[in-house]
């Protein structure tokens, strides 16, 4: 045991002192113990949420960010017990944040076949490609059974122009343009 505490000591001091491989050689020493310690601690329902080693890596970012070196541990069971401490606390604002607050609460979510069984599954926003094909092929079929002046007024308000931009181009009054629309295409002036 004594070996041990000499080894711990020595690799916490080249720790300190900034060395990458001895970083390197810490966070492998000690990274399964904390895997362990968040998956103990990391509740069921964010377990396909999260990922564990994600917290492990929040572990080792908050310990060399603030690397304790006014603290020394003395022995490797102190340093692992600070370690569990931190991912502990790690995991707990992480359960406070999805389960318990409202904005990324997790047992509010629920899977889209539930909703499709129930009816009240999200609607699309936008048309599918086969209605929006449908669409031209109807706003065609409508364009050839009009006469010309029609034509020409339903494709500018369909343009985006103003019934007034229209009547002005076409050589028609704007009660025209506005006739014309309620009577072929009503939603062109919504």
């Amino acid at each position: 045991m004594p070996d041990d505490d000499a080894d711990f000591h020595a690799l916490m001091e080249r720790v300190l002192a900034g060395s990458p491989e001895a970083a390197r050689e810490f966070t492998e020493r000690y990274r399964r113990l904390l895997l362990l310690a968040v998956r103990q601690r990391l509740n069921r329902n964010l377990r396909p949420k999260f990922d564990s080693l994600d917290f492990v890596q929040d572990v080792w970012a908050a310990f060399f960010a603030g690397l304790p070196r006014g603290r020394s541990f003395r022995s490797p069971a102190e340093l692992i017990t600070f370690l569990e401490c931190l991912a502990r606390n790690k995991v707990v604002e992480a359960v406070r944040q999805r389960l318990q607050g409202r904005k990324y609460n997790v047992n509010r979510e629920q899977p889209l076949e539930a909703l499709a069984q129930d009816g009240s599954a999200p609607q699309a926003r936008q048309p599918t490609p086969s209605e929006v094909a449908m669409g031209r092929e109807e706003w065609e079929r409508l364009l050839q059974s009009q006469p010309p002046v029609y034509r020409r007024v339903l494709l500018l308000l369909h343009d985006g122009k103003t019934p007034a931009a229209v009547a002005q181009e076409v050589g028609v009054t704007e009660r025209t343009v506005r006739r014309v629309t309620e009577k072929v295409a009503p939603w062109l002036m919504h």
